[in-house]
C-alpha cells in the first residue's frame, strides 16, 4: 500500500509492488551489470552490520530495564523470550503495534499479523479469534493498547462461547497513548481511570491477571497460555518515553 511507504520506518527509496514482481524486474535490471561487476557482498554484509550497530539495531537499554511499571520495550523482549517461536501474533492500533513492530523479531514466517494503514482500533481481539480457528494447534497472542481492547473487549464473550484459548496482552497506561503522545500539554478525552482489565476477564468467565512488575511478567503470560481459558494479562507500562522519542533515536547514530 503506498500509503504507508515510510510511514513507520524511515527510508531512502520506497518501491511499491508485488514483492515477486518488483524483485523479478530488480534481478533482470541488474543481471547485465553483475555479470560485468560482480558485487561484493561482503562488503555489503560488514556495511549493514556496522548500521545497525550504529543504530542500536534491537539493542535498547529499556530492554533490560527492571523499573515498575514496566516499560513498553521490556514488555517485548519478555514476550520474545517467554513464548513459544510458532505463536500467532495479532496487532492493534495506536503505540503498542509501534513498540512491536520496532522490537519483535519474528520467530517463523506469516506469525506477525498488523493491521494497515492508520489501522483499526480493536482489531487485534477478534483477528486473534480468526487466527485461533484458522490454527487451533497454534498459540495466539493479541497484542494490544487499553483504548483498542475496550472497543473489542466483547471478544471474550465470543471466545468463551467457541472455546478459544487466545491471549490478549494489554499495554495499559490509562489513556489513548498515540492521541495523549500528540496532543501535548492539551490533552483532550485521551486519559482514562486506572482499570484492571484482568478484573474485566475474569468477571467474563475468562482467566485474567494484572502485573506491573516485569520480574511477574514472565509467569503471568505461561499461566495465561496454559490456563486453557481466553485470557488477558494487563500490563501496566511506563507511559514514556514516546513512541516520537523512539523514532527520533532511530534517525540518530549512537556516538562512539
Amino acid at each position: 500500500d503506498e500509503r504507508n511507504a515510510g510511514w513507520t520506518f524511515p527510508l531512502e527509496l520506497g518501491l511499491i509492488g508485488d514483492a515477486r514482481e518488483v524483485l523479478s524486474q530488480l534481478n533482470a535490471a541488474v543481471a547485465d551489470l553483475v555479470s560485468k561487476a560482480p558485487v561484493d557482498t561482503a562488503a555489503r554484509r560488514t556495511a549493514v552490520s556496522d548500521r545497525k550497530r550504529a543504530h542500536r539495531f534491537h539493542d535498547d537499554p529499556a530492554d533490560e530495564s527492571t523499573s515498575s511499571p514496566i516499560t513498553p520495550q521490556r514488555l517485548v523482549r519478555l514476550l520474545q523470550e517467554t513464548v513459544d517461536p510458532s505463536t500467532l501474533f495479532t496487532l492493534d492500533a495506536g503505540n503498542n503495534r509501534v513498540w512491536m513492530g520496532h522490537h519483535y523479531q519474528s520467530q517463523q514466517e506469516r506469525t506477525f499479523f498488523s493491521p494497515g494503514g492508520t489501522a483499526g482500533m480493536g482489531w487485534s481481539l477478534p483477528a486473534a479469534l480468526a487466527l485461533k480457528l484458522a490454527h487451533p494447534e497454534r498459540p495466539v497472542i493479541g497484542v494490544t493498547g487499553d483504548g483498542g481492547f475496550m472497543m473489542s473487549v466483547h471478544a471474550i464473550n465470543t471466545a468463551l462461547q467457541y472455546d478459544l484459548p487466545v491471549v490478549y496482552v494489554v499495554m495499559n497506561d490509562s489513556g489513548l497513548g498515540m492521541v495523549r503522545n500528540h496532543q501535548g500539554d492539551r490533552l483532550i478525552a485521551s486519559e482514562f481511570i486506572e482499570t484492571d482489565h484482568g478484573a474485566v476477564a475474569r468477571g467474563m468467565g475468562a482467566y485474567g491477571v494484572q502485573v506491573s512488575n516485569p520480574a511477574d511478567l514472565p509467569g503471568a503470560l505461561r499461566d495465561a497460555i496454559h490456563s486453557g481459558k481466553p485470557a488477558v494479562v494487563d500490563v501496566i507500562i511506563d507511559r514514556g518515553p514516546t513512541v516520537d522519542d523512539l523514532r527520533a533515536a532511530a534517525r540518530r547514530p549512537t556516538e562512539t
